[in-house]
């Protein structure tokens, strides 16, 4: 490693971004002589061809893929170390990249407890993004996830935020109108209410259920799709926090309860970003406060007007 230089590292890694020599050359300043020159002395040095050159285009060869991604991950983690070294004094500053599940949870908990902790901490910027796309971690620009599920990277940083549990409801006029609903399989001839997934996975030990949602209505809104319940279209499944107040006032009726789903939810970090302050004090701060206000949720959430 002592005969490779960064800087030949640096002009690979944004050859491989921008797609060729020119648009590195644009977006770096540097000649597309010199990044060219850099990028063969990189090869040469390696014994290996990391890039596909012809007059009309430029790809990445398997090695080169490789190298790139392993690479791009080591200069995050030398940024990360820049910081990190950098953070002399016990103030928080510095910005957040950061990534939530949406609807309620993401939208009316996380986000008001994140304004809160800028609010405490104003030489911190949190950039907040509800997009549902599932990310790698290690190779994503976010510095911190809240993610649904059960983990299987071992190699993150994990902190258990809450259980969510997922219930079936219905109003107590639909289920008057269609009958009581005793197992799983009652559902099949049913409408349902469900959004983006169109098969209900019913678990209970080792006993599993696969129910089609082939009657009654596609809407991907947590909101709308409690909305449509209360108003006595179908049964629908949604957490507890859409749904619990209106089982205690009695607008909906929780069915199959011993099939009624528990999700881990949780704060995910690549390691090289759980060295900074900011993010670990923003982990902190989410742990600290998330049970009270998610408790809050589950007794405050209003009721809707029927849809006549």
């Amino acid at each position: 490693m002592n005969n490779i230089s960064w800087r030949w590292v640096r002009a690979f890694l944004l050859v491989a971004e921008y797609g060729s020599f020119t648009a590195a050359s644009n977006a770096s300043g540097h000649s597309k002589a010199n990044i060219s020159q850099q990028v063969t002395a990189l090869e040469q040095a390696l014994g290996v061809q990391l890039l596909h050159r012809t007059t009309r285009n430029l790809r990445l060869t398997s090695v080169g893929r490789g190298y790139f991604e392993r690479s791009q991950l080591a200069f995050r983690q030398l940024d990360s170390a820049a910081e990190w070294a950098m953070q002399s004094t016990q103030e928080l500053k510095g910005g957040i990249r950061m990534n939530s599940v949406g609807g309620l949870i993401g939208e009316e908990l996380i986000a008001p407890l994140v304004f809160r902790f800028q609010q405490a901490n104003p030489e911190v910027d949190v950039e907040l993004d509800f997009s549902s796309t599932r990310v790698d971690l290690l190779n994503s620009p976010y510095d911190l996830v809240v993610r649904m599920g059960e983990l299987t990277d071992s190699t993150l940083v994990a902190r258990s935020l809450h259980r969510i549990t997922t219930r079936y409801v219905a109003s107590p006029e639909f289920l008057a109108h269609h009958g009581p609903i005793h197992a799983p399989a009652d559902l099949r001839e049913l409408p349902l209410i469900y959004g983006s997934v169109d098969h209900w996975l019913l678990e209970r030990g080792d006993e599993q259920q696969l129910i089609p949602a082939k009657n009654g209505f596609r809407i991907v809104s947590g909101r709308a799709m409690r909305q449509a319940a209360l108003s006595g279209l179908g049964v629908t499944r949604l957490t507890d926090t859409y749904v619990q107040a209106d089982i205690a006032r009695g607008d909906l009726v929780e069915v199959l309860p011993e099939w009624s789903e528990t999700t881990q939810l949780s704060l995910v970090c690549p390691p090289h970003r759980h060295q900074l302050k900011r993010v670990r004090g923003l982990m902190d701060w989410l742990k600290e406060h998330f049970a009270e206000v998610y408790e809050k949720a589950l007794r405050e959430v209003q009721p809707l007007r029927r849809m006549v």
